[in-house]
């Protein structure tokens, strides 16, 4: 079972100095955190007050400003679920793992925090920061133990409303949060720059590779399509109706079609819909193609 059980090493520590935040009496609020932001991201210098920042009813089309005003309100609609780093797709280490093997990892990844942990994923011990290893990488040490640099994992459940989790990155200044599923087991991780990034938009980065659309247009009915996209995304991109009832993705629903991990190019159907598996990637499914029919009369 995933906790937030505190660690022994020092480092671990969390510092709580919380002088540069927007205070209420005793407290943060979001609102004051909200406005800090869009002032910072907007390099506004003036104070902005509560009654601007409201996705407002104005005519003519949504300048950049209002539309990152409009994903700060939004934040409280949407949970960590939703746009998390599912688990399939999260780049973990053994607690045990050489020095040798962990930069290997470190530099295919290209990430700045790598969770660690005890035998299996579901156990997560801690989180190293990669900056921390230089030293060690520099003079080659006879012992390494990474057991010694890992800080204290925080764990939040799949279901917290963003703009919660928003808050707590800010107070606890951290950058990464390790998500645990409804079965009390690791579902995935999600970090500060996924909560900017419904606020602002993508933000690349020199490690970012130049990433297929989540959806191409292909065809005239034919789409290529990321299988994490949401199927209400792509059914108000593609007009259709695809159930979202148990499954929210669109790899979900391809996953319920075939019953089974699906190869290379096989299809499987939905009423007028048929889905053809374009990649896969280990036991992860990437991107589809969908075709949509006619609806038959």
């Amino acid at each position: 079972m995933l906790h937030n059980a505190p660690l022994q090493d020092e480092r671990l520590t969390m510092t709580s100095d919380n002088s540069d935040l927007p205070q209420s009496p005793g407290r943060l609020t979001l609102r004051n955190l909200l406005l800090k932001i869009k002032n910072r991201l907007t390099g506004s210098p003036r104070e902005t007050s509560t009654g601007e920042l409201q996705p407002g009813d104005r005519s003519g089309p949504e300048t950049a400003e209002q539309e990152m005003i409009r994903g700060v309100m939004g934040l409280a609609s949407k949970n960590v679920r939703e746009i998390m780093i599912p688990r399939v797709d999260v780049v973990a280490v053994s607690s045990t793992i050489s020095l040798n093997a962990l930069v290997k990892v470190i530099d295919d990844a290209g990430h700045s925090r790598i969770p660690v942990y005890n035998e299996t994923i579901d156990n997560i011990s801690g989180i190293l920061y990669v900056k921390e290893l230089l030293p060690f990488i520099a003079h080659k040490p006879r012992k390494f133990e990474l057991r010694k640099m890992l800080h204290r994992p925080y764990f939040v459940p799949e279901t917290m409303p963003l703009d919660d989790l928003l808050v707590e990155f800010k107070r606890r200044r951290l950058h990464l949060s390790c998500v645990v599923d409804e079965y009390g087991g690791f579902g995935g991780i999600i970090t500060l720059e996924d909560i900017i990034e419904e606020i602002v938009g993508d933000i690349k980065d020199e490690f970012d590779d130049d990433e297929a659309p989540e959806i191409r247009k292909i065809g005239r009915n034919s789409f290529e399509v990321d299988s994490r996209m949401t199927l209400s995304d792509f059914n108000e991109e593609a007009g259709t109706n695809l159930p979202a009832d148990e499954v929210d993705t669109i790899g979900g629903l391809v996953f319920d079609l075939f019953g089974k991990i699906p190869k290379k190019n096989e299809t499987a159907r939905f009423e007028n819909v048929s889905f053809k598996i374009k990649e896969i990637k280990g036991t992860r499914l990437a991107r589809v193609i969908i075709t949509i029919s006619p609806a038959e009369k």
